[in-house]
């Protein structure tokens, strides 16, 4: 079995994990394909276990806590758009599919502004990762690239 690997994966100030972040660029990604795409991270090796776990596309994101984080085959305990999210970090802003690499660059430089305290929850998605207690527990931690857990 192959071990999965993250595209991010946050920690904190003592090194601990707190979020599993997967970049996933599909069109029309749904709540039920989301959790099949945890679901077989899970399965190779990315642990349930971690606070938070995000799921993102350009068109909308997925964030599991809580309880969720426990059971591989729950449905995300949110879901928010991705567009404002695009178009603030990303100036092109025409209809087109990003790139894999270009999305997840963009997903970096948003994470890391969520962390540094630059981009605040006055609109979505950083209203509702607040209401789940993700923005705050970030603040200060740092952001690894694809990193084996």
């Amino acid at each position: 079995m192959t071990t999965s690997r993250p595209d991010f994966l946050i920690r904190n100030a003592q090194g601990y994990p707190i979020a599993v972040v997967e970049v996933k660029n599909r069109q029309n990604l749904s709540p039920d394909v989301a959790k099949k795409l945890r679901s077989n991270m899970v399965a190779r090796g990315v642990p349930s276990q971690v606070p938070y776990f995000l799921l993102l596309s350009q068109d909308v994101g997925f964030l599991w806590n809580g309880t969720k984080q426990d059971n591989p085959d729950a449905l995300p305990s949110y879901e928010f758009p991705m567009n404002k999210i695009v178009s603030r970090y990303f100036k092109d802003s025409s209809e087109k599919r990003l790139y894999g690499e270009v999305f997840e660059l963009l997903v970096l430089q948003w994470l890391n502004d969520l962390m540094a305290g630059i981009q605040k929850a006055s609109e979505e998605p950083e209203k509702t990762l607040a209401l789940s207690g993700f923005n705050e527990s970030i603040q200060g931690a740092t952001i690894v690239p694809e990193e084996k857990l």
